[in-house]
């Protein structure tokens, strides 16, 4: 494996959401930042020495936030956390989730179609002092409960079955609006993928229900 960054870091990163058709400022938009981690394992085959761990990626760093009145972000810039040995996060810099009901979700994934292990040990983002724009869904509850449980599959690195890490705690708004979406399509005898308490792993890491009471009301 190449030689890599031992530590990383990350710039802050400030931005804005806007309604995509009328360009007015979103309150309200969740956003989740992680910035993952990939990692390798040994594979003691002389033309192939390293394979993707079967463990996979780990989260170095998991961030969440709301835009305000004038539909802006911000989170802060955070100092060295160190990786483990065959762990590298590169040139990838943060996936981005945003929603807010009742728009369709968006993405920005951070990560280029290289893996530099020289890149800077220092991240930042290329949606810093960008605007972002979302747009308001535009069908009927069905199509939406579609296009919204497509967010389960960008959730999945938070519940992704491993007792050791809990790392869907640290998104408890997100995690707790998409529920409360869920139960509503349930209600109405709609279908949709999007994650329930139940598919959260809790085994050791307590009650999804009472860490989210919160944001389940």
């Amino acid at each position: 494996m190449p030689v890599h960054a031992t530590v990383y870091s990350a710039e802050a990163i400030d931005a804005q959401v806007v309604d995509a058709k009328t360009n007015q400022p979103l309150e309200g938009v969740i956003i989740v930042a992680h910035w993952e981690v990939g990692r390798v394992v040994p594979t003691f085959v002389p033309i192939m020495p390293f394979g993707n761990d079967p463990r996979g990626p780990f989260q170095l760093q998991i961030m969440e936030t709301v835009t305000d009145a004038n539909g802006r972000f911000h989170f802060p810039a955070w100092w060295p956390l160190p990786v483990p040995p065959l762990a590298a996060l590169g040139d990838r810099d943060p996936h981005l989730i945003f929603f807010r009901k009742a728009t369709s979700w968006s993405i920005s994934n951070g990560h280029p179609s290289t893996f530099d292990y020289s890149a800077s040990s220092t991240r930042s983002s290329e949606v810093n002092g960008t605007t972002i724009k979302l747009k308001k869904f535009e069908g009927d509850l069905k199509a939406y409960a579609d296009q919204v449980g497509k967010l389960s599959v960008p959730l999945d690195f938070a519940r992704n079955w491993r007792n050791d890490t809990c790392d869907w705690k640290r998104i408890p708004r997100m995690l707790g609006t998409v529920i409360k979406i869920k139960r509503s399509f349930r209600e109405k005898l709609i279908y949709s993928a999007l994650p329930n308490l139940g598919s959260i792993q809790q085994v050791e890491c307590g009650s999804a229900e009472e860490w989210l009471k919160d944001y389940l009301k």
